[in-house]
């Protein structure tokens, strides 16, 4: 089994990042200049941890997922900065999950890409869905944008 050991610091700085894109996007497009855009960022921050509880049984057989997890739980915690704002255009994905992709077909086994593929999308998909537009976040949960980036995290995704 792979595990974070297996994988050198830039190697998993990298996937770290892959497994982070949704939260990042989500932070690059949020606004929060009222009460109820507040109340909307806080639901998409507790569907990310309540998120991490589920991942950790629907993922946590892989000592690698176990790790990746392990380590975004510390890092919300200790408010570590796992998030980026290196990416302008996230309409460009194909390098982020091409690094990701390469680094996992060298370092981990084909059931543990799947894992983190897969773990990547749930948490995008989760932390998109989490609060909507209009009052309190109750409106249309996923906008047109966040379509847009799902789609292309899709793709990418399942271009390997």
């Amino acid at each position: 089994m792979t595990k974070k050991a297996n994988f050198d610091p830039k190697e998993w700085h990298d996937l770290m990042y892959f497994a982070c894109i949704g939260v990042s996007f989500k932070h690059s497009i949020r606004d929060i200049h009222s009460f109820s855009e507040m109340i909307g960022f806080i639901r998409e921050m507790m569907s990310v941890q309540n998120f991490f509880g589920k991942a950790m049984e629907k993922y946590g057989k892989s000592e690698l997922m176990q790790d990746v997890i392990n380590e975004m739980i510390n890092a919300c915690k200790s408010r570590q900065d796992l998030l980026s704002d290196a990416i302008q255009d996230f309409g460009d994905l194909g390098p982020v999950v091409a690094r990701a992709n390469q680094i996992l077909a060298e370092r981990a086994t084909d059931d543990e890409a799947r894992a983190m593929r897969a773990y990547t999308y749930d948490l995008a998909f989760t932390i998109a869905s989490a609060a909507g537009d209009g009052f309190l976040g109750t409106g249309e949960k996923i906008s047109q944008t966040e379509t847009e980036f799902l789609h292309e995290l899709k793709r990418h995704l399942l271009d390997t």
